[in-house]
């Protein structure tokens, strides 16, 4: 039987309650058997980001008691269709991906993405409408690939609170630990003295 699983990539740095919102609303709406966080170890474009392994440690915080919410490290230290595509049918065989993105992530379809093919004819996307970002600007955007590569892509609109929130604004100090998903998180930026604005 095949598995419905979710596959969102990001920096997570840190990961908070607009990412853990959207996750549940996507697995909601598609039906999804579950979602693999995917933190990349060196994102593109973005230097002086968190170690990995705390990262990772605050998303297992972040998602306790929802089993469905999962969180894997692959070799690759940033997600790439040729690679990082491999590895995730190596770990979840016969399984159809659909990939959890922000809506700005469209935006870079056009020139950031090698392969951007493979992973349009096989996935289904998840798209979170970021705040300020409009519907039909994305349509225009998927309708354009379809017609460029012959095909049809299966993607899905996901609306939810939060969206105004970015993990940047945790690392400026600009909003608190309020907005995490979980107390044990707090404590255990503390401990590590990690995003001492915050502090």
């Amino acid at each position: 039987m095949t598995r419905n699983i979710g596959i969102y990539s990001g920096t997570f740095d840190p990961i908070h309650i607009g990412h853990i919102a959207f996750a549940n609303e996507a697995m909601r709406e598609l039906e999804l058997d579950a979602i693999i966080l995917l933190p990349e170890a060196q994102p593109r474009g973005k230097l002086h980001v968190t170690d990995i392994y705390h990262r990772v440690e605050l998303i297992k915080r972040a998602t306790r008691g929802n089993t469905k919410l999962q969180v894997l490290t692959l070799p690759s230290k940033q997600f790439t269709v040729a690679q990082t595509l491999a590895e995730l049918r190596s770990h979840f065989k016969d399984a159809h991906f659909t990939f959890l993105i922000g809506s700005d992530v469209v935006y870079t379809f056009t020139y950031r993405w090698d392969s951007l093919e493979v992973l349009l004819k096989e996935a289904t996307f998840a798209v979170g409408l970021r705040s300020g970002d409009s519907q039909d600007r994305l349509e225009t955007i998927f309708k354009k690939l379809e017609s460029q590569y012959k095909l049809s892509i299966l993607r899905r609109y996901i609306i939810t609170k939060n969206t105004h929130i970015t993990s940047s604004q945790f690392r400026q100090g600009k909003i608190d630990t309020t907005h995490l998903p979980h107390p044990a998180m707090a404590s255990y930026i503390q401990e590590n003295r990690l995003y001492t604005n915050l502090i």
